[in-house]
């Protein structure tokens, strides 16, 4: 079993020059060659939970995070909000504020989960409740890239 490390850091809004220059690296990662990997969502209980499960050595850039979220966080990596880095290693559940874009720089496998309460019924109900941005997100017609359940509870 993994360490359990605790991590009293919270992501905390990104200002404008640090959302440009997470925006100018999610530019340049395009130009890099595209791991695929699978987006995992949940909707249960009155809350949407979001995972990605990522490779060592690898780096993603999100969209911007327009409500507070739990972001949990298995493995070795960075988080960048564009105004500060947040290292990251073992099991860490960190506190996200509204307003945020993020990256992550993956040393190690990497996962990530993102949980905000909602009232969503759908994916696409969800992903515009927590992004303005969610036509960045890989489309959920790319089924070979989503696993989905939802339990109706």
């Amino acid at each position: 079993m993994p360490d359990l490390v605790p991590v009293y850091a919270k992501l905390a809004p990104t200002s404008q020059e640090g959302i440009d220059k997470v925006r100018r690296f999610a530019e340049l990662l395009l130009e890099m060659p595209q791991i695929p990997f699978v987006t995992e969502h949940l909707l249960h209980a009155g809350m949407y939970t979001r995972t990605v499960r990522l490779p060592p050595m690898t780096a993603i850039a999100a969209v911007m995070i327009k409500v507070p979220t739990v972001l949990i966080a298995m493995g070795e990596g960075r988080i960048y909000t564009g105004d500060e880095v947040i290292e990251v290693a073992g099991y860490s559940v960190l506190p996200g504020s509204a307003g945020r874009k993020c990256a992550c720089i993956c040393e190690s496998e990497f996962a990530v989960s993102m949980i905000f309460p909602c009232t969503a019924r759908t994916v696409e109900e969800a992903e515009k409740a927590f992004t303005d941005e969610y036509a960045l997100l890989v489309p959920l017609s790319k089924a070979e890239a989503h696993e989905i359940l939802i339990t109706g509870e």
